[in-house]
């Protein structure tokens, strides 16, 4: 994930390097007269050099962030009508607003990377498999690699054991690779979307469109969770936010799909559980890849 996210601010500077707005009578690169703010023929960006490095940060962040009023715009609908955003999306209304897989991308991004910064054990604590804790299962650095009366096994002596030896590298490589296990679980949501509401859309994309809006509701409210813990110094807020999460959620459903309210909340019960299933084994499968790594 950092590496798409660095490969976006690069493709942003390398935009703003192109220049800012400019009018032009005919594209320099073809010579098409046609041209506006990109030139039909070519796709060529009509841009001008000469320009304040305010306006040049400006246009590297709108390419960076569409830092325009659809920012804004979709993150509030995000919060303040939630669901609306994915309706608005499925009904062509897309235009406004930041596209789904971008939203997404960015916000998980920097989600990470205040976190990472921030508060990097409030990572592992989510997850709930610090590789330090790796001696509950009766495995330590000290214990008698000779002693072939106990044999520990392939998973205690290839997996556990190696992360107990060195904890900190182990820590290191599970939160980096850690991105990219959350992303791959985002399809999986939108399949048991998919499952659950094959009646009212039969197609997998849409799923997957709010499963990216959702996704990135979820990430927001984790990082305003942890960062407002550590400033005010109570779990009492992340857990405010872990109601405001499920609120959201249920709102989401109903709206997007139209069900009654014991219906959703059902709906609701099972795509959490189901859910949270397959992000457990995402998160031990990472493990034993981290443990295989150190």
């Amino acid at each position: 994930m950092k590496t798409l996210g660095e490969d976006v601010v690069v493709r942003s500077v390398e935009s703003a390097l192109e220049g800012g707005p400019a009018e032009i009578v005919a594209c320099p690169n073809c010579g098409s007269d046609r041209v506006e703010r990109y030139c039909p023929s070519c796709g060529q960006r009509a841009g001008s050099l000469h320009l304040p490095v305010g306006e040049f940060v400006r246009e590297a962040l709108d390419g960076l962030f569409s830092f325009d009023s659809r920012v804004w715009r979709t993150l509030i609908t995000l919060f303040r009508h939630p669901g609306s955003l994915t309706v608005d999306y499925w009904e062509g209304r897309r235009a406004r607003f930041v596209a789904p897989l971008r939203l997404y991308l960015f916000v998980s991004f920097f989600t990470f990377l205040f976190l990472t910064v921030a508060a990097p054990e409030s990572i592992i604590d989510a997850t709930g498999t610090n590789p330090e804790a790796v001696v509950a299962f009766g495995i330590t650095p000290d214990d008698d690699d000779d002693d072939d009366d106990d044999d520990p096994g392939w998973l205690s002596a290839r997996v556990l054991r190696p992360a107990a030896e060195n904890p900190e590298r182990t820590q290191a490589l599970f939160v980096q690779r850690l991105p990219w296990v959350v992303f791959a679980l985002v399809p999986v949501f939108a399949a048991w979307l998919r499952l659950l509401y094959r009646r009212r859309e039969r197609f997998f994309v849409p799923h997957l469109v709010f499963a990216f809006h959702f996704h990135a509701v979820a990430f927001l409210l984790y990082a305003s969770g942890t960062a407002g813990a550590m400033l005010l110094r109570t779990e009492a807020v992340s857990e405010v936010t872990s109601l405001v999460f499920l609120a959201v959620l249920f709102l989401a459903l109903r709206r997007v799909y139209r069900e009654g309210r014991l219906k959703t909340l059902g709906k609701q019960t099972a795509l959490l559980l189901v859910h949270f299933l397959a992000v457990a084994v995402g998160l031990f499968l990472l493990l034993i890849i981290t443990g295989l790594s150190v």
